[in-house]
């Protein structure tokens, strides 16, 4: 009895005591940091949304693990296994956490299939044919866009007037309906700004973040800090954009004609999202940088710092040994026994 209770208690333990404990320290952390500071470019605040849940069980997965690779797991254990090398109960525990975190993301999975299909139904039409066709001519014509020429589709039914999808091959799609409204130097202004979001492969950190915001009885606490990250990404694409060469006024009028409360898009946010006054603060950033150019582009580091952080969580197991997972087993195989399920 005891070899199932722990599983249970211990997942209990991560997710409804670690995990919100966790969260109310980074939420107090992102109340001390002022909103209007840059941080979307090493990740900081994302790594506010999904640390407080990824965090503790990335480390527990990798404790789990050491301990049964190091074949000595038993000592942190009361319960006698019979001779057995391994702890089930950990490993049980192991595979309810790692269980849980992929029932969460195979739901998100689904959702974001279902969502893709509904886009992919429309694609075929007259108009999208005659869009592709422009746009193809557009990315031969400028050297950074070339190598996205066929990760560029022109949709008559998408989620959005412009918007940048998929986990592992990012992708670009845009309505017909803005690609009518928009001329050559804005059409590429909004490519250069998706092209942006998909070399960062912004869709599968949003993946990410809700997916750990899923798994969080204390998400609401972070919603705001996704928002406020999620609007970094977008000024920080545009200033890119603007960088690779788009003209900040194109882009701008680009912004204006998505967000237009009258007109084909009023069944979907505006571009980016983050309603009017996002948009406000895009627009008004950008006729900044038609004055004064931005800095130049940053070289981005191979590795940033939320997988530094996480490739660190899963080795600290290894290197300092597992003593909260024991301590926790201990802990709940003592218990049994006041509890009557030893």
């Amino acid at each position: 009895m005891t070899e199932l209770l722990f599983p249970v208690v211990g997942a209990s333990a991560v997710f409804f005591l670690a995990v919100p404990l966790l969260t109310v320290l980074a939420w107090l952390i992102s109340r001390s940091v002022p909103a209007n500071t840059r941080t979307a470019s090493d990740g900081w605040r994302f790594a506010m949304v999904i640390g407080p849940t990824l965090g503790p069980l990335v480390w527990m997965l990798s404790a789990v693990v050491h301990q049964s690779e190091s074949g000595t797991p038993l000592t942190a254990c009361i319960v006698d296994h019979l001779g057995s090398e391994l702890c089930r109960d950990v490993i049980l525990f192991g595979f309810v956490l790692l269980g849980t975190l992929g029932t969460s993301a195979a739901r998100r999975l689904s959702r974001e299939h279902r969502v893709s299909s509904r886009s992919h139904d429309c694609i075929t039409s007259a108009a999208s044919v005659d869009g592709q066709a422009r746009v193809a001519r557009l990315c031969r014509a400028h050297a950074l866009l070339a190598p996205w020429g066929r990760r560029i589709t022109v949709v008559t039914g998408g989620v959005a007037p412009a918007c940048t999808r998929g986990l592992l091959q990012p992708r670009v799609e845009l309505e017909v309906a803005l690609l009518e409204q928009l001329d050559d130097e804005e059409l590429e202004a909004v490519l250069l700004h998706e092209v942006e979001h998909a070399r960062a492969r912004d869709p599968l950190r949003l993946f990410v973040a809700q997916v750990a915001l899923s798994l969080n009885p204390l998400r609401r606490l972070l919603q705001a800090e996704l928002s406020r990250y999620s609007f970094a990404r977008e000024t920080e694409c545009d200033r890119l954009a603007v960088q690779r060469g788009a003209d900040p006024l194109a882009l701008a009028r680009s912004i204006v004609a998505g967000a237009a409360p009258t007109g084909p898009f009023t069944h979907a946010t505006p571009i980016g999202g983050h309603g009017i006054a996002g948009v406000r603060v895009r627009v008004a950033l950008l006729l900044g940088y038609a004055k004064h150019a931005p800095e130049p582009v940053r070289r981005a580091m191979p590795i940033d710092a939320v997988t530094s952080c996480a490739a660190l969580l899963a080795s600290l197991p290894h290197l300092t040994g597992t003593a909260p997972l024991d301590l926790l087993h201990r802990v709940v195989e003592s218990a049994a026994p006041l509890l009557g399920l030893g």
